[in-house]
């Protein structure tokens, strides 16, 4: 098996069928959302687009810290583990293992109810923590339980470890312990690999991002949705900590996460500051920095897995306007000839082309092409939107999130 994302398998497709004709497709409690994706990609793909992030993408995705340590050493500690794993093609520093699943889940008699959040995660492998359960009726310690979603979606099965009062009523610790999910992907957040700082778990798309920014030792740089600093730490270890980095989020507590990170992964560049990015070039003034990364708070429409979607339309038309705000403001921050990467985890048109069409009519900006394109051009599917050099991840195409990816350049 070679290290390309590549479309599900005819013989994984029918295992997930077989397994999942329990499950409504996402579009089927939609609030609009179908309608308003489907506007833009036709319908029929736009139900490929969304019934596949009700599963993960079939490769976890690792990044390497060179600042640390080498990929073959990794490897090679992944592997004595029992892990398979596979060097990326795409990116140097980034290695895959499998996902693997769908599994058969066993409906026992008694149910724990957990939130969407606790859900998702379980499907992959996770322990149900009791703060992540809403109901757990008549459930005695001990007993076999199947872990099912809010809106009745199984995704594990295992044994109850407290009772089901315990397990409303406790603020913290083990509620039960999963003996089968949905999909089965590795805890890379215990490895030893992990707290050691030798590797950060981080998608494929969000990893070209900071690529395609091209950060160089001795810039300037400008990350203004950091926390909690994948994309932030990444760039450091792009430049070997030789870079000015300014990571910025709006959150204390979201900002002290990636501060921790930066400990972890041997970041030393990087200065963190609280505040409102719209609102950024106030303290730190116009023209200053020779990149800006945006990543802004999205929708998220492109998250995988989910076990249904609570976002709206009428959702998707506040954020972009909140998103246009920070565009408007990394143009002020940027110098003239300095590049914006913009990039989402979500999938609509207005979160991504329709904001760079706003941006370039609008602001001093000139769209780019990316020197990896490993994605699609927008323009391949939206034959709408003549934007060739932007960069779509789709999940039902390319086995990763939905993401989005546009670099400009100040005139």
């Amino acid at each position: 098996m070679g290290s390309n994302p590549t479309p599900r398998t005819e013989v994984r497709e029918k295992q997930f069928k077989e397994s999942m004709t329990h499950m409504n497709s996402l579009h089927c409690t939609d609030n609009g959302l179908f309608s308003a994706l489907s506007r833009w990609f036709g319908e029929r793909f736009t139900k490929y687009m969304l019934e596949s992030l009700s599963y993960p993408s079939s490769r976890y995705y690792i990044r390497v810290n060179t600042l640390k340590t080498t990929v073959d050493y990794v490897i090679d500690e992944l592997r004595r583990i029992g892990l398979e794993v596979f060097r990326s093609s795409f990116l140097p520093e980034a290695v895959a293992t499998p996902i693997r699943g769908p599994f058969k889940i066993s409906i026992h008699a008694k149910k724990v109810v957990v939130d969407k959040f606790t859900a998702e995660s379980v499907m992959l492998g996770a322990d149900v923590y009791s703060p992540g359960v809403i109901r757990a009726k008549n459930i005695g310690e001990g007993d076999l339980v199947t872990v099912v979603a809010p809106n009745g979606r199984p995704v594990a099965e295992g044994v109850a470890l407290i009772s089901g009062s315990e397990m409303l009523h406790r603020k913290e610790g083990l509620a039960v312990k999963t003996l089968k999910s949905l999909f089965k992907a590795p805890k890379i957040r215990a490895l030893k690999l992990f707290t050691e700082g030798a590797i950060y778990d981080q998608s494929l798309p969000a990893m070209i991002t900071s690529r395609i920014l091209d950060p160089k030792p001795g810039e300037v740089i400008i990350d203004m949705c950091a926390a909690p600093g994948g994309k932030t730490t990444h760039i450091a270890q792009l430049t070997e900590n030789r870079a000015t980095i300014i990571a910025v989020d709006r959150s204390k507590n979201r900002l002290a996460k990636l501060e921790e990170n930066c400990r972890r992964l041997n970041v030393t560049c990087v200065k963190t500051l609280v505040h409102d990015s719209r609102y950024l070039s106030e303290v730190i003034g116009e023209n200053y920095a020779d990149k800006v990364l945006l990543d802004p708070p999205c929708t998220a429409l492109g998250v995988r897995p989910k076990v249904f979607e609570k976002r709206k339309a009428k959702d998707i038309v506040a954020t972009a306007e909140y998103q246009r705000q920070l565009l408007r403001e990394a143009v002020k921050l940027v110098k003239r000839g300095g590049i914006i990467v913009y990039s989402t985890c979500t999938l609509s048109v207005e979160e991504n082309e329709l904001n760079i069409i706003y941006a370039l009519r609008k602001m001093r900006l000139k769209l780019v092409k990316q020197e990896r394109m490993i994605g699609m051009p927008s323009s391949t599917v939206l034959k709408n939107i003549p934007l060739g050099y932007t960069q779509r991840f789709f999940p039902h195409i390319h086995e990763t999130p939905g993401y989005f990816i546009a670099k400009l350049v100040k005139t």
